[in-house]
């Protein structure tokens, strides 16, 4: 699986983009400035076979990273469930 995003990793890839700000964000294009609360982010998510490559990485303001990646997960999260239409149609069955 190769290295994990922590540590020497993120600090590496911190100094590397804090020399270059400002630049936009990734997620919604405003600029991010040293001043601000930022991430450095993978443009491929590493569960979709990204990397940490420094051409698989961008900046964004750090609420838009997280809003993101909460987005993401809801998703996953909702795409393993049951339809609800389906689960009340099984729940009127049941009860007749």
């Amino acid at each position: 699986m190769g290295k994990r995003w922590a540590g020497t990793t993120v600090r590496a890839a911190r100094a590397h983009w804090s020399a270059r700000l400002p630049l936009p964000c990734y997620r919604c294009g405003k600029p991010v400035l040293p001043e601000h609360n930022w991430h450095v982010e993978h443009i491929i998510d590493r569960a979709m076979g990204g990397d940490h490559g420094v051409a698989n990485q961008w900046v964004s303001h750090a609420r838009c990273n997280t809003s993101a990646g909460g987005k993401t997960g809801a998703a996953i999260t909702n795409s393993r469930r049951e339809p609800v239409a389906t689960r009340r149609l099984e729940e009127r069955r049941l009860k007749w």
